[in-house]
C-alpha cells in the first residue's frame, strides 16, 4: 500500500537546546545550509509523500511563515530555498495549531481527520538522517514487506550515547536481515543514556508508519488515562506488546538534533558536507 501522507509534529518548546530556542525555533535552527525541518520535509517528497500536515503552535508564528513561504533572508539566518518551495507548492499541505503543549501523541491526534484511514507517516523534525536512501522510503520499504506498523532503529555505541535522547531502547525478535519484531521499548527516565562499552543498542529513532485502525485507538485511551500531557511511549509500548510494532535498521548517519549533543554533531556532519560539496564545484566536480 503506498504511504503519500506525513504527519509533523512541531509544537514542542525545544526546551533541551534553550536558550537558542528563545530566538528561533527549534525546527528552524541551522543545520549547515538549512533549517532541520527542512531536511525532514525534502526527504518526505523525496520518497514520494504528497501531502503534510503540520503541527505547530500559537508561539511558533515564525515556523508557520516559514512552511507558507512567507518570509525573507534577514528575517531567518539562511538563503530563501526556491526550489524547496517550488516543490512544496505541488503538495497538499494542512497546518493545524496544538493551543498548548500536550505531548507528541496529543498532537498527533490532531491529525486524525487528516490521515483519515490511511497508514501515515509520522516523523519528528528533529530527528536527522543524512543517507543515500531516504529515511522515509527505507520506512516505506518494511512497512511493503511486512504491512504492519514499523518504526526507524539505530544501532548505538557507548561513544556516541551521550548524543542521543534516553527513551526507546528496544527488545527485538529479527525478521531479517534489517527487519526486526520489537517486544519492549523503554519508558523515558531523567538519566542521561547510557552504553556499556564494547556493547551497543537498540533505540528508536525519529518515528514510523502507522496503521490508523490501531494507533488512534491507542492515542484516544492513553489521551483519556492521562488527562495532562500526552506522551507517544505508552502508544509504542502497548503496540510492541500486542506484536503489532515492527522496527528497520536505518542506513545511514543519524543525529538527534533536539538533543544539545546531537544537535552540535548534526551542525557539524551538515558543515563538513557542505565543504566537501563546494570544494567538488570548485574542481569542476558535479
Amino acid at each position: 500500500m503506498r504511504i503519500t501522507k506525513a504527519v509533523i509534529p512541531a509544537a514542542g518548546r525545544g526546551t533541551r537546546l534553550a536558550p537558542l530556542t528563545t530566538y528561533l525555533p527549534k525546527e528552524l535552527l541551522p543545520v549547515g545550509p538549512k533549517p532541520m525541518i527542512q531536511y525532514t520535509v525534502e526527504m518526505c517528497m523525496a520518497s514520494g509523500i504528497g501531502e503534510f500536515c503540520f503541527i505547530t503552535s500559537p508561539a511558533k508564528s515564525l515556523l508557520n511563515d516559514f512552511l507558507a513561504g512567507n518570509w525573507a533572508p534577514p528575517r531567518l539566518p539562511f538563503k530563501r530555498p526556491a526550489q524547496f518551495y517550488r516543490d512544496l507548492s505541488q503538495c497538499r499541505t494542512v497546518v493545524l495549531t496544538q493551543p498548548e503543549p500536550r505531548g507528541v501523541a496529543h498532537a498527533v491526534l490532531l491529525a486524525r481527520d487528516f490521515v483519515g484511514h490511511d497508514p501515515f507517516l509520522c516523523l519528528m523534525p528533529d530527528c536527522l538522517l543524512f543517507s543515500a536512501e531516504p529515511f522515509a522510503g527505507q520506512l516505506m520499504a518494511g512497512f511493503a514487506k511486512y504491512g504492519k506498523s514499523i518504526i526507524g532503529v539505530l544501532t548505538i555505541g557507548a561513544d556516541t550515547a551521550g548524543c542521543f535522547g534516553n527513551v526507546g531502547v528496544l527488545e527485538t525478535t529479527p525478521l531479517d536481515d534489517r527487519c526486526f519484531s520489537i517486544t519492549a521499548l523503554s519508558d523515558k527516565t531523567d538519566e542521561p543514556l547510557r552504553v556499556k562499552r564494547g556493547t551497543a543498542i537498540y533505540k528508536g529513532f525519529g518515528g514510523g508508519i502507522y496503521l490508523p485502525a490501531d494507533y488512534f485507538d491507542l492515542m484516544q485511551s492513553n489521551a483519556s488515562d492521562a488527562g495532562g500531557e500526552v506522551d507517544d511511549v505508552p502508544i509504542h509500548q502497548r503496540l510492541a506488546a500486542s506484536g503489532n510494532l515492527l522496527g528497520v535498521l536505518l542506513d545511514g548517519d543519524a543525529f538527534d538534533a533536539g538533543h544539545p549533543l546531537g544537535y552540535r554533531a548534526a551542525v557539524h556532519f551538515a558543515g563538513r558536507l557542505e565543504a566537501s560539496s563546494a570544494g567538488q564545484g570548485d574542481m569542476g566536480i558535479s
